[in-house]
């Protein structure tokens, strides 16, 4: 086998060989027959030259193209051959006869106004300047090139140039005008669908942030850089991308993370033959292991860059090298080499920024907008004629349909009258709808929650699995049940006007990809493609986030519910300029929800947004209330929705909610989520009597295992203000941290890759460690077999993706209230004997070994904690976090009740004097035993016989 795929290979290996000796054979041939007079020629040495690189002819034959054209004055024939000739010297670094070569190419394409070929000759002087350090030249030529690209609207070559205008301005600081010219670049890459040059430009982008000190930004803009030049095979942007990672690791200190992607970056560089790259990519390895203090390593690069940098003559890499030796020969002792490394870094830092020259560009820049300005001025003046001139007509076109308007007024009058009664009408229809269900679902939601509640009791009661199981289904559907009356009574509330928004100014992006993402199990489960997507990393809005969560939760919801397996669902957010589907026509934030399902058609698309509506093509039943309730909370925040179908292939809802604060100048806007998350609470997740009283506390801890590093942000942000939240990617890492920090509770996802959630849950349950941590599964599994699996790993609930925010948090905080109900019980026996108690057999066994430990060591006055946690196994922070979470009790408390309670049975039974049975029982004086003694029970030592004896006077 292994010899026919060799064998096969050799075939195509020569078969490719033989295409271009064949090739090679050909244009040789035609070059042979062609007149000497022909300018064809031309054409085929320039071809030759292209297939010839590998070997080593191509300067031979651009030579022999360009002494062709001057012998026959082919002036189209000199510049390509010039142009063709000065990019392969910049690629051998030859950068003074590769200025020479352009210089000729431009002055031929200027002679023959060809537009392209000037502009791409500028384009490739202004690299080659930018290469030599010379940026205010190499701007002046990029501005040029500007001005002939966007008189003939090629653009993705404006695109290019954009983004080259804008790293100038980044190296020299100007991060405001870089930021300008790399944003519109990536427009117009984004338009083309050009996938890799708009990673191209996002690399860009992620410097600026980077030089901002924006690292979080900067690093995970890299990867999706990393991410398309991988997919594409382009090594030169993986080089660039791994640089840049390396180089932003190393700026927060994570020099091992850096120096793995500064080496990919000088693999790449070196394997696309890159000499620039190369010596960027040994400047900052050198760069980094002199932050490391390995300035052996670091001596190495730098003389390496160094060298490189000086065969290249480019000036900044030349100025960057020096400085390092310097530094390098500086911590060394050698002061000699260190002030020689000084002079050559000043005299090149010097040179590198003229002030008069960078003056000179502003002006350029400036003259460039200035000429674009009188141009938009000379065509608006010419608009206003003409708009002069539509205006006449149209005075005499009113004078004349004025006429016949008036005669259809009366028609249309009593037309429009007659539409508005009915439209009146089944307003008045629904409106009576809305408050006859309204009045329903108020008699519902009273015993649903009162269902809801009871079963939540009788769970933690009932240790039967199959009761279990059928306790979950009954409190699923009971949540359905209750979340359909819920979005009526809100339908009943916005109709009255009751509704009460709670708004709050907030970065939208991470909130929508959280919510969207909890979605992805879900449509993993049911084969369905699904995807999220913005524009933009950060927006800020002001809007009432559960009302932006019922949004967003019910248009996925519903484009997954008429979506079939294989195809799929998206969602995009965008941040639009002026918007045509708002009035005002100003800033807005769009949320695109489009799928590829059943679809509907223009009919439907009219009544989609009606109060129990419904269509034939339904694969599911429905209130018909979802999408009436997304139009009318859209609308309630000043925004607008429309809806587009196409039968068989899909659909699309697009909306659209103003930026900005003026539309809620009603409303008290929030500045941060802190106080719309405690009024969220108080009116949302209302707790009983027993459970107003208790203050779970800042300080308890929950971690949180989820692979989904969206849906992580989503559940941190909904438990953070209540909570410590720790966070894992995976199960293994979960497990660590749980052994380690021992949290109040762990929330953990079901599918990860590696572990699963059952196994982690499993592991957490059988360790004595984590055995008592309650567990709650988050899945988009909801079929039997799994939530019996999830019961069988002990876990102590099981939420379904996706979940209400406040769902989450009446089940956390219903777990914590039972933990804090289980440690009062504990805390109320002095022995801690866990018989009939109703724990797991894991923490009876552990509170066994830890009695048994202790009244080993009853009598030893030094008996501590560390040594208590060395005979449990546990180190001194897990045994008190252990014992804390199931009996509220630290480990010296409980020693000191153990010990208090053995000299009550000792008293009792006149086994000694108060201070003899102090030192029996552990205490280092009879002293602090009397104290602890009548602390406890309320009476001294002494006083145990008057108290127990039944012929004592007092009994």
């Amino acid at each position: 086998m292994k010899k026919c795929c060799l064998l096969i290979v050799s075939i195509f290996t020569i078969q490719a060989l033989y295409g271009q000796v064949s090739k090679k054979d050909s244009l040789l041939h035609e070059l042979s027959v062609t007149s000497r007079s022909d300018t064809t020629r031309v054409l085929v040495l320039l071809q030759l030259s292209e297939i010839a690189v590998e070997s080593g002819e191509e300067k031979d034959f651009l030579a022999q193209a360009l002494n062709e054209s001057k012998r026959m004055q082919y002036e189209h024939g000199v510049a390509e051959s010039c142009y063709s000739l000065g990019w392969l010297s910049f690629r051998n670094d030859e950068y003074d006869a590769s200025l020479a070569y352009f210089s000729q190419a431009l002055d031929v394409f200027s002679s023959l106004s060809d537009q392209l070929g000037s502009a791409k000759t500028l384009s490739r002087i202004a690299t080659v300047r930018e290469e030599l350090g010379s940026y205010e030249e190499a701007l002046e030529y990029y501005f040029q090139e500007l001005e002939i690209l966007e008189e003939i609207d090629a653009k993705y070559s404006i695109a290019n140039c954009y983004n080259n205008i804008g790293n100038l301005f980044r190296i020299q600081d100007d991060f405001d005008k870089a930021m300008f010219y790399f944003k519109s670049a990536l427009a117009i890459q984004n338009s083309l669908e050009n996938e890799l040059s708009a990673a191209g430009v996002l690399n860009s982008i992620a410097l600026v942030h980077g030089e901002l000190k924006q690292y979080d930004s900067a690093i995970h803009l890299y990867y999706q850089v990393l991410h398309v030049a991988d997919e594409n095979s382009s090594k030169n942007l993986a080089a660039i991308a791994s640089n840049n990672l390396g180089k932003d690791y190393r700026n927060i200190a994570a020099y091992d993370s850096a120096l793995k992607y500064l080496k990919r970056a000088d693999e790449l560089n070196v394997a696309d033959g890159s000499a620039s790259g190369h010596a960027l990519a040994q400047t900052n390895l050198a760069e980094t292991y002199l932050l490391k203090k390995d300035y052996g390593e670091a001596l190495k690069y730098a003389n390496e860059s160094y060298r490189l940098a000086k065969e290249l003559g480019n000036k900044r890499l030349i100025s960057r090298s020096s400085n390092l030796l310097y530094q390098i020969h500086e911590a060394g002792g050698d002061y000699k080499k260190a002030f020689e490394y000084l002079k050559s870094y000043k005299i090149y830092e010097d040179s590198l920024f003229d002030s008069q020259k960078y003056e000179s560009i502003a002006k350029l820049e400036l003259a460039y907008n200035v000429e674009k300005k009188e141009q938009q001025i000379a065509a608006l003046q010419r608009e206003n004629e003409l708009a002069a001139l539509r205006r006449n007509i149209l005075i005499g076109s009113v004078i004349v349909t004025g006429l016949i308007g008036f005669l259809l007024y009366n028609q249309q009058r009593l037309r429009s009258r007659k539409n508005r009664l009915l439209l009146e009408k089944e307003k008045e229809v629904d409106r009576m709808k809305s408050r006859f269900f309204a009045n329903i679902s108020h008699e519902f939601r009273t015993p649903l929650t009162l269902l809801i509640g009871p079963i939540d009791q009788i769970k933690q009661s009932v240790s039967d699995e199959r009761l279990q199981l059928f306790l979950d289904i009954m409190k699923r559907n009971a949540g359905r049940l209750l979340a359909q009356v819920n979005q009526l009574l809100d339908l009943s509330k916005l109709d009255s006007g009751q509704l009460k928004l709670k708004v709050v100014e907030f970065d939208c992006v991470p909130f929508l990809k959280g919510i969207v993402m909890s979605f992805d199990s879900l449509a993993r489960t049911r084969k369905i493609n699904f995807g999220f997507s913005s524009e933009v990393d950060q927006l800020m809005l002001c809007a009432d986030k559960d009302s932006l969560e019922k949004i967003i939760v019910n248009l996925v919801t519903n484009a997954l519910k008429f979506t079939r397996a294989g195809d799929t669902v998206s969602v995009a957010v965008l941040k639009v300029e002026g918007s045509q589907l708002l009035p005002s026509g100003s800033e807005a934030l769009e949320i695109v929800v489009k799928d590829t399902g059943i679809g509907f058609d223009a009919q439907t698309a009219e009544h989609i947004f009606e109060r129990y509506y419904h269509t034939e093509s339904d694969m599911q039943a429905s209130t018909g209330i979802g999408l009436a309730l997304v139009k009318e909370l859209v609308e309630s925040h000043s925004g607008a929705i429309e809806a587009k179908g196409v039968k068989g292939e899909g659909s699309l809802f697009r909306v659209h909610l103003p930026l900005g604060k003026s539309h809620w100048e009603r409303l008290t806007i929030y500045p941060n989520t802190a106080d719309y998350t405690a009024e969220v609470m108080a009116d949302d997740v209302p707790l009983n009597d027993a459970e107003a009283g208790t203050d779970t506390g800042a300080e308890k801890t929950l971690l949180l295992i989820e692979d989904n590093e969206d849906v992580r942000l989503f559940i941190r942000k909904i438990l953070e203000d209540q909570f410590k939240v720790l966070e894992a990617p995976d199960g293994k890492s979960g497990i660590r941290q749980a052994q380690e920090q021992v949290p109040d509770l762990i929330v953990t996802d079901i599918m990860m890759p590696g572990m699963d959630g059952y196994e982690v849950t499993r592991q957490l349950k059988t360790h004595m460690e984590t055995s008592h941590i309650p567990v709650i599964m988050l899945t988009a599994k909801a079929d039997l077999e799994s939530k019996l699996q999830g019961l069988e790993t002990e876990a102590d609930d099981y939420l379904t993706k996706p979940f209400e925010a406040t769902e989450l948090l009446a089940r956390v905080d219903n777990l914590i209230q039972s933990r804090a109900k289980l440690r009062e019980q504990f805390s109320q026996i002095v022995t801690l004997k866990p018989k009939g108690v109703a724990i797991t057999s894991i923490d009876a066994a552990f509170l066994d070994k830890l009695m048994v430990s202790i009244e080993d060591h009853l009598d030893d006055a030094n008996l501590s904690v560390e040594y208590l946690g060395g005979l449990i196994g546990m180190s001194r922070s897990q045994l008190y976090r252990k014992l804390q979470a199931i009996t509220g009790l630290s480990p010296n408390q409980l020693i000191r009740d153990i010990r208090l309670a053995r000299s009550m049975e000792l008293l009792k039974n006149n086994s000694g004097t108060a201070a003899e049975i102090a030192y029996m029982v552990g205490f280092s004086s009879p002293n602090y035993f009397s104290k602890c003694f009548h602390d406890k029970y309320g009476f001294a030592p002494g006083e145990v016989r008057k108290q127990y004896d039944p012929h004592s006077s007092g009994l």
